[in-house]
């Protein structure tokens, strides 16, 4: 059975694209991902398309993400508008004999192509999803820090929400943004179960020693208060500060000091997916 998860918190910089990256590639060592840059700033397309391939992705005008929302392929090397194909759209970066990696990327104007389309149709990626991607054993959608028809348009494509959090003055700004946020959706969607799988702490700034100070104390203690009154479970296993995580965004593990813990976190989400029947 699919599972679908938006990496998504209403405060910027908790670090949800390298979460959302890195969790891409660990689970496609052995599980078939797609994974979906909602992010008009496509860092998450960037870092899994490499320099070079996000260049000759932009270069050769490929679909993306914004023609998921239009519908269709503009004209271009054809001379007229073409159906989407989903193997088109969902460009490969690594296949292995146990799993596989392919993303929908982000465009930068993707923004811009929304906005002036005030009629987008927030549900044109959960259809697409449903119609292209039936050997797919999990979605993983990077999402931006704001609310508006991207997020939306996540949350018809999800089941479940995973939100990153650093433990730091303002932590908890964005939970009841998204609390209330997911509140309308329900409201508005009655028949769709989107619930939050649960909360990770990114250390990111925490190198260590002294429990992070008083500031991280203070801190922790208002995410697991917030937490606790949405009923967000908090995940026991903590990404913890390291330098090998640019490394590991890059693809490359010849060193990578504590940032291996991350795979730590990533087995404890599978095994809740597991426990809930969205996995085996």
């Amino acid at each position: 059975m699919r599972a679908a998860i938006s990496v998504i918190n209403m405060k910027g910089g908790v670090g949800k694209t390298t979460i959302a990256t890195l969790l891409c590639r660990r689970l496609a060592q052995s599980l078939k991902v797609l994974a979906i840059d909602l992010d008009p700033q496509a860092n998450m397309s960037q870092a899994l398309m490499g320099e070079d391939g996000y260049r000759r992705f932009l270069d050769d005008n490929s679909p993306s993400v914004v023609e998921v929302f239009k519908g269709y392929q503009p004209p271009s090397s054809a001379p007229s508008p073409t159906p989407l194909d989903a193997t088109e759209v969902a460009r490969a970066i690594r296949r292995s004999r146990n799993g596989e990696l392919r993303i929908i990327p982000s465009r930068f104007d993707f923004s811009n192509n929304l906005r002036v389309a005030s009629t987008a149709d927030e549900q044109a990626l959960a259809r697409f999803i449903a119609n292209g991607f039936h050997d797919i054993d999990i979605v993983i959608i990077d999402c931006a820090p704001t609310e508006s028809v991207l997020t939306r348009a996540a949350y018809h494509a999800s089941r479940h929400i995973l939100v990153p959090v650093r433990p730091e003055y303002f932590a908890t700004i964005g939970f009841p943004l998204l609390h209330r946020s997911l509140e309308d959706f329900r409201g508005s969607n009655p028949g769709h179960d989107i619930d939050v799988l649960g909360v990770v702490i990114n250390d990111a700034f925490y190198d260590g020693g002294n429990q992070g100070g008083p500031e991280r104390i203070r801190a922790m203690a208002e995410i697991e208060g917030e937490a606790a009154k949405h009923h967000w479970r908090i995940f026991d296993n903590q990404i913890p500060f390291s330098r090998g995580f640019p490394k590991m965004m890059r693809g490359d593990h010849s060193w990578l000091g504590n940032a291996t813990m991350f795979y730590n976190f990533a087995r404890e989400l599978r095994h809740s997916l597991s426990e809930e029947g969205y996995l085996s």
